[in-house]
This record gives structure tokens, sequence and C-alpha cells, in this order.
């Protein structure tokens, strides 16, 4: 189990494979709620709590369910503190045209939670097309190949690749044309080893006047066929 902070309300935690056969898990169960899912939560919970105190007592949370490559899932959990907030999250579609939620599950823990569990299928011949816009911070060059190589499957129109001044490599990618559901399975490629930057198309006239420009445009097919 692997747990990151990305804010003091949320968090990120990646499941591999070993762990969920270990504790007899399927996917699916996380989905449902069963008990050892359930068992599962609390231990991440605890975890996230002595390392980060992220706490969750009291507080409504939303969990997003992500599958990665590997048979893997990541999941990020966002404490909502105001509960109108929450309703408003499973209601409107966010600036990035993120899918809705198809089957909200509940669990019991000792604290009250409002749980969204998503499984997304690779099949997004059905789904609406959308435009989507992605901007992520790497600190390896070869974690950024490793993702690249993921989404050259992905209908991308442009991406490129810059480096800051503190090392850091910005990986931006954009399409005019792919489904929500792909946009899911591809925010779970890129959040396994990237940070997300949260920014307009515009904010790239900036990265191109104080970053480093590595790769101008078709990054994503340069560094996923190194």
């Amino acid at each position: 189990m692997r747990i990151e902070k990305i804010s003091n309300n949320q968090i990120k935690c990646v499941l591999e494979k070993d762990e969920l056969l270990s504790r007899h898990i399927n996917v699916s169960e996380l989905a449902y709620g069963s008990e050892k899912a359930q068992e599962l939560f609390q231990d991440m919970m605890k975890q996230a709590s002595y390392e980060f105190g992220f706490e969750s007592t009291n507080a409504p949370l939303m969990i997003e369910a992500v599958p990665l490559s590997g048979e893997g899932i990541m999941l990020i959990i966002t404490k909502v503190d105001n509960p109108d907030e929450l309703e408003a999250k499973l209601t409107q579609e966010p600036e990035e045209k993120e899918a809705k939620p198809e089957t909200p599950a509940k669990a019991d823990t000792e604290a009250p939670l409002e749980q969204e569990i998503r499984s997304k299928s690779t099949d997004f011949s059905d789904d609406e097309l959308i435009s989507a816009f992605f901007v992520y911070a790497f600190h390896k060059l070869d974690d950024v190949s490793h993702v690249a190589a993921k989404l050259l499957e992905f209908p991308f129109d442009n991406s490129k690749l810059y480096k800051t001044h503190a090392g850091q490599y910005v990986f931006v990618v954009s399409s005019e044309a792919i489904s929500k559901d792909a946009c899911k399975v591809v925010r779970g490629f890129l959040s396994e080893y990237g940070e997300a930057i949260h920014c307009r198309r515009s904010r790239l006239n900036h990265f191109d006047e104080h970053y480093e420009t590595l790769i101008k445009e078709n990054a994503i097919k340069i560094l996923g066929t190194m």
C-alpha cells in the first residue's frame, strides 16, 4: 500500500495486485463495500492518519477508484468539509470534464462516510467525446517515458514536455475529442507517477517563457517509443 498526500483534504493510495490477492479482495468488492474492503479502507485511513495526519472523523469522504496496469488500483480520497459541497461535486461536471459516477457505494466505518467508487472499463466506443487538457509534474524522466508509453493508444492531439529550474519535468497533453471514460483512465496513469498541476491552457505561455522546452510537440510518441 503506497499512500501520498495530495493536499490537506486529499490523499492518493495505490494498491498493487499482490496486496489485493493477499487480502483476498477482488476489485469489484471495493465498489460494493464488502467486509474485507471496509477493513482495507480502515487500515488505509489509519496509515494516512499516522503518516500525514489525515483525519476523516465526522467528515464525508468522496472516493474515486481508477484501475491501473498490472491489475492494481488507485484510490483518490477527498475529504469534503462541507456536505453541501459533496452534493455539488456529485451532481456537477467539473472543469476537466470528469465522468459522473454511475454507482455510488456506502460503507460503514468508525466515522460517517459518503463514498463514490467508479470502475472503468477499457471500452470507450460508446462514450461521449469531450475536450481534455492535462498537466502533470514528474521528478524523473523515466517516469514520464513510462506513462507516455501507456498513452500511445489514446487520441491526443498535442503533447509537450518542459523542465523547470528546480529540475522537475512538466508533461502537458491535450485532446479535442476523447471519451470521458478514457480521460478517467488517462488521469489514473498520470497520477500513478506524477502530480497534477491545475491550470488553464493559457498557462502554457508562462511555461514557454520560464521553463526549458524539451519536446515542443508529439512528446507522447517520442517518449513512449524510446
